[in-house]
C-alpha cells in the first residue's frame, strides 16, 4: 500500500515537472509556426495584442498634439487680431486727422479769397463759445479790441454773411448771428434788383420783408446784401429764397436759407476800420 502511494506521488511529481517543459515546448514551436501569409504567429498574436494600446496611445498623443497646436494657433491669431485692430485704429486716427485738415485748409482757403474783395482790412478768428438757443443765437470769438475788433463789424465766413459783432473786450467779442431775431440786414434778390430787409425769426430760416406782393420771388432765387444798412459791404451772398408766397396785406412772405450752416461754425473774418491801401484795391 506505501508502495502504491509512492508510485502516484512520483507520477504527480513528474506531471509537474514536464508541465512548464511542455508548455515551453509548445512555445517553441508557435514561434517557429507560420501563417498562411508567410508570418510568424508569435508576430501576429504580439501586434494583435499590442494594437489597442498602441492605438489608444496615439490617440492621446494626437489628442494632446492638436490642442496645444489649437492653443498656440489661437493665441498668436488673438495676439496678431489685436495688432491689426490696433493699426486699423492708428489709420482711422490719421485719416480723419488729415480729412479735417483738409476741410480746415478749404475753408481757410475761400475766406482768403472772400478777404481779397474786400475793401476794408480783416482779422480771422475761431469760434470760441456758443450760447443756448434760448440767448438768441449768439457765438464767441478769440479775437477782441486788443486786435482792432469793434462793435458792429462784420462778420463774415468763407461762404457769406454771419452776423455783427455786439460786445467787444480785450480778446474776446460777442457776434450775434444772422438768425437772431434783433438781426436784420439790407438785402437785394440777386435776379430782379428788388431790394427789402432780412429778419432773423430765431429759427433757422430768415424772413425777407418789405418785398411788394406784386413782385415776381421764386424759390432758388439769390439774396445778397444790398449795402444799405451801413455794416455790410454790397454784393455779400447770403441766402436764398425757399418758400415765397402773396401776404394778406402788401408785402409778400418770403423764407430764406443762409447760404452757411451758422450751427457748425469754426474759422470766421471779421472787418476793421482800416481800409486798405488804394494800391491793393486798384491791384485786385
Amino acid at each position: 500500500m506505501s508502495r502504491e502511494l509512492t508510485s502516484n506521488a512520483n507520477k504527480e511529481r513528474a506531471v509537474l515537472v514536464l508541465m512548464p517543459l511542455l508548455v515551453l515546448h509548445l512555445a517553441l514551436l508557435s514561434i517557429q509556426i507560420e501563417s498562411s501569409s508567410g508570418t510568424l504567429l508569435i508576430k501576429t498574436w504580439t501586434l494583435a495584442v499590442q494594437a489597442p494600446i498602441l492605438s489608444f496611445s496615439s490617440s492621446i498623443t494626437g489628442g494632446v498634439q492638436h490642442v496645444w497646436q489649437n492653443y498656440l494657433w489661437t493665441i498668436g491669431a488673438r495676439a496678431q487680431n489685436e495688432q491689426l485692430q490696433k493699426a486699423v485704429h492708428e489709420l482711422m486716427l490719421i485719416n480723419n486727422s488729415y480729412a479735417q485738415s483738409q476741410k480746415e485748409n478749404e475753408r481757410l482757403h475761400r475766406l482768403l479769397s472772400m478777404n481779397e474783395r474786400m475793401e476794408f482790412k480783416s482779422i480771422g478768428a475761431r469760434v470760441v463759445g456758443r450760447t443756448p438757443a434760448f440767448l438768441s443765437n449768439m457765438v464767441y470769438l478769440d479775437r477782441g479790441s486788443e486786435e482792432g475788433v469793434r462793435a458792429d463789424a462784420a462778420v463774415l465766413s468763407g461762404d457769406g454773411i454771419i452776423g455783427r459783432i455786439v460786445l467787444v473786450t480785450k480778446h474776446e467779442s460777442q457776434v450775434q448771428l444772422i438768425t437772431n431775431p434783433d438781426a436784420s440786414i439790407g438785402a437785394i434778390l440777386e435776379r430782379t434788383r428788388t431790394p427789402g430787409v432780412l429778419r432773423g425769426s430765431g429759427d433757422p430760416l430768415l424772413e425777407m420783408a418789405f418785398v411788394n406782393n406784386t413782385e415776381t420771388v421764386e424759390v432758388g432765387d439769390i439774396v445778397v446784401s444790398s449795402g444799405l444798412d451801413g455794416i455790410y459791404p454790397k454784393g455779400l451772398p447770403i441766402g436764398k429764397v425757399v418758400d415765397s408766397s402773396k401776404g394778406k396785406g402788401v408785402f409778400r412772405s418770403i423764407k430764406v436759407e443762409p447760404r452757411i450752416d451758422l450751427i457748425r461754425l469754426e474759422e470766421v473774418s471779421v472787418l476793421l476800420d482800416e481800409r486798405k491801401p488804394i494800391e491793393g484795391v486798384a491791384g485786385q
